[in-house]
């Protein structure tokens, strides 16, 4: 499973990766906090479901 995170609105070229939903959404926290800056409590619930309908 893999979600790009150019498709939730960021100009990146990062393809999160995992098994599953929950592998994916852990990836993506990491990445948003080391290369986009972002805190935890930046992750808003819109964002999270905007991660949630890009997984393929």
């Amino acid at each position: 499973m893999e979600m790009k995170c150019k498709d939730v609105g960021y100009n990146c070229d990062y393809v999160v990766r995992g098994n599953n939903e929950q592998e994916i959404m852990q990836n993506a926290a990491a990445h948003a906090q080391s290369e986009h800056g972002m805190k935890a409590e930046d992750i808003t619930d819109e964002l999270k479901n905007k991660i949630r309908a890009n997984i393929h």
